[in-house]
């Protein structure tokens, strides 16, 4: 398995293992002139009720056939249907080929679908959750995975917390539209989270991704062009 897909898992595993601690920041890049804008592919604080508090607004260092990629995260999120998140991050990746997407789409899902990789999962979300939480490997559970029914490709897998008399719920989803790969990750802290909560927000990345690229939109896309969060239609724009 490549740097790549085990990068996507620990994004994912970083998250879920947030809902016991804070999650470190990565560092911001600038991405080559011409990109699509990927900041307006992944979820927009409008796509939230609000008082959703931005953690995380970045390009960051894309991974081998990858030509960009972008974090998102929200804390204190509330969907519009008034569903409260502990936790909420996005990533968005524009892949050097569709080939290549679907390469990565395939090597992640097999993370999450297969006996090895769940293991895997586990062991990393004991291990970034920490001692003090006092989860182990036997507390974590994945329930059956499905497509979300969103893009070309889509994976939904749900992940279940529960140590110390405190649970968390996790739902993580995968989804492919030609050569770009978008998941999003949410975290609450309860027993379950109802599947069309990640779905719905994963549906609505789908439907931004394919906006941006039907419009063509690139013009300098980092954090401080045009198009970027301090752009002429950034938030401080």
């Amino acid at each position: 398995m490549n740097r790549r897909p085990r990068f996507l898992a620990a994004v994912s595993v970083a998250t879920i293992a947030g809902g016991f601690l804070a999650v470190a920041i990565a560092q911001a890049v600038t991405p080559p002139p011409g990109t699509p804008d990927l900041s307006q592919m992944t979820l927009q604080a409008s796509d939230l009720a609000p008082g959703a508090k931005t953690t995380l607004s970045r390009y960051v260092a894309p991974g081998t056939d990858t030509i960009a990629e972008y974090d998102r995260s929200f804390a204190g999120a509330t969907t519009t249907a008034g569903v409260k998140l502990t936790v909420l991050s996005t990533n968005v990746l524009l892949a050097n080929s569709a080939t290549n997407a679907k390469g990565l789409y395939k090597d992640v899902r097999l993370v999450y679908a297969s006996k090895l990789g769940r293991k895997l999962l586990a062991e990393a979300i004991v291990k970034s959750a920490g001692k003090l939480s006092g989860v182990t490997a036997k507390d974590v559970h994945f329930a059956k995975s499905a497509s979300a029914g969103v893009g070309d490709q889509s994976l939904n897998q749900p992940i279940a917390i529960a140590a110390k008399h405190k649970a968390v719920a996790a739902d993580f989803v995968l989804l492919r539209i030609g050569d770009v790969l978008a998941s999003v990750t949410i975290v609450v802290r309860r027993g379950q989270l109802d599947r069309s909560v990640a779905t719905g927000l994963a549906a609505t990345i789908g439907a931004h991704i394919t906006a941006v690229l039907a419009s063509g939109a690139t013009g300098s896309t980092g954090t401080t062009g045009a198009t970027g969060s301090t752009g002429a239609t950034g938030a401080t724009g």
